[in-house]
């Protein structure tokens, strides 16, 4: 977004793939893909020996991060239930290497629906144990029973402090007990809105800079209890991307790519060049959106019908992929905002054509249970915008969980479409969480603060997010 999110100094609040899948076996091994070895960052504190990240966990499998900080052979033993002791049900061997950081995505397949599984790293080379961690593979519940409760946190603007590289002035991060916070709450999954990472001006012009960023965040102490208490997707937005407010004209976007590909686990196959994709959780289907692979200035001139946000490829995606969904629930995921048509910042807004041509298909095809979920803006808020026999859409923008806050003022404050106390200046996050029987449908959107308070919510049921019904 325009740098409202990075004040003066004066004025800044003081700290207040690559995939392989991996069966069942002893023998197998991953190489790392050939890439010049990185220069170490400067951590806020020593590193742990192995990082480890959960990512999405499906019926059947899971990915696991994992980074080091050397070469190491490792073998990670996976068994049923929490008896480390146990016998494995699956052995999987890899190998760390400095070509590729020290990292490796793991799917570990074999397994079996709606079970708890732990997992042992061992240093083959050192004979020790680096890691230990415990997950669950989603309830095999269609065709069975009702669906299972869902439980999803979002969040986006991230800014961990990095003094040697920030700003000089007061530190614009703080509030980082947020992610302890979150992971009390052990959800199914948590969602990453964008700005998940905060490139510096150092960091994106080298490919190298970008990859000392992601270890930076990786390693940092105060976002490792978060890592394994919960599957982890991402999507990301311009300071993932590259620059403040950049576009589909940033030279580095190939850097960006590939480091997006290496440090988050992908719960799907993106296109070689967009990241953009659809996840099933519970009975919920999330679409994840690239908003910046595509992305055109926002000075094209405002009435050129190819000023696109998202691009005529990804829209033709969305539109099939909601077509085919037979969710009660489809979350729409954004790192910009879609419908604050008076907003200071960046918005879909500003691309009139492209949206109004989703809105249209909406329209026509009569999508139900459509909920917008965006971040990027520094402050929480929801926007409802009101159709003609057709149930509202409503935007749900969650920010920032570390970053500085934004001062809203009009027009937007005042803003006809912003639901009455929902504008909220506090750091953030949502809690999604979907109940009740399969033909009864309620989700509950609620905004948290970084002690994890409610501040506020919304409620609607499937049949409210049905055709000529209010919400």
């Amino acid at each position: 977004m325009s740098r409202p999110d990075l004040p003066p100094a004066s004025e800044r609040p003081q700290n207040p793939s690559r995939r392989r899948a991996l069966f069942a076996a002893s023998d197998l091994a991953l190489v790392a893909a050939a890439a010049p070895s990185l220069p170490a960052l400067a951590q806020p504190a020593a590193p742990p020996p192995l990082r480890v990240v959960h990512g999405f966990a499906d019926h059947l499998s899971i990915n696991l991060w994992l980074q080091g900080t050397r070469a190491d052979s490792l073998e990670i033993d996976v068994r049923l239930g929490d008896n480390a002791t146990a016998k494995p049900v699956s052995t999987l061997a890899v190998q760390l290497d400095a070509r590729t950081d020290f990292t490796e995505t793991l799917v570990v397949a074999g397994l079996e629906p709606g079970e708890r599984y732990n997992y042992t790293v061992r240093s083959t080379k050192a004979k020790a144990v680096l890691a230990r961690g415990t997950f669950k593979t989603q309830v095999l519940w269609q065709w069975r029973t009702d669906p299972p409760t869902v439980r999803i946190v979002a969040g986006s603007c991230a800014y961990m402090n990095d003094f040697k590289y920030d700003r000089p002035g007061k530190p614009y991060g703080g509030g980082e007990e947020i992610f302890d916070n979150i992971a009390k709450l052990s959800p199914d999954l948590m969602l990453w809105l964008g700005d998940n990472i905060y490139t510096r001006e150092a960091d994106y012009t080298s490919r190298e800079g970008i990859n000392r960023r992601y270890r930076f965040y990786r390693s940092h102490p105060t976002m490792q209890k978060l890592w394994t208490a919960t599957p982890h997707v991402a999507i990301w937005d311009d300071h993932d991307f590259g620059p403040d407010n950049s576009d589909f004209s940033y030279s580095g976007a190939g850097w960006t790519h590939e480091m997006f590909l290496r440090y988050w686990p992908m719960p799907y196959s993106p296109p070689a060049d967009g990241l953009y994709g659809k996840i099933l959780q519970g009975d919920v289907d999330i679409f994840m959106l690239d908003d910046r692979s595509y992305r055109y200035p926002e000075g094209w001139p405002q009435g050129a019908t190819d000023k696109v946000m998202y691009g005529p490829k990804q829209m033709l995606w969305l539109k099939a992929a909601l077509t085919a969904s037979r969710a009660p629930f489809k979350i729409i995921a954004g790192g910009s905002q879609f419908f604050n048509k008076v907003s200071t910042a960046e918005c879909w807004v500003k691309y009139p054509a492209e949206q109004a041509d989703f809105l249209r298909f909406l329209e026509e095809r009569k999508i139900p249970g459509v909920i917008f979920l965006s971040g990027d803006r520094h402050f929480a808020t929801q926007h409802r915008i009101q159709r003609t026999g057709l149930y509202p859409l409503n935007e749900i923008t969650t920010s920032p969980l570390t970053s500085g806050l934004s001062t809203v003022r009009d027009p937007e404050r005042s803003n006809p479409d912003l639901v009455p106390g929902t504008l909220l200046s506090e750091r953030n996050f949502a809690l999604i969480t979907v109940t009740g029987p399969r033909t009864e449908r309620a989700l509950t959107i609620a905004i948290r603060n970084t002690e994890g308070q409610k501040r506020w919510e919304w409620n609607a049921t499937a049949a409210e997010l049905a055709q000529g019904t209010k919400a």
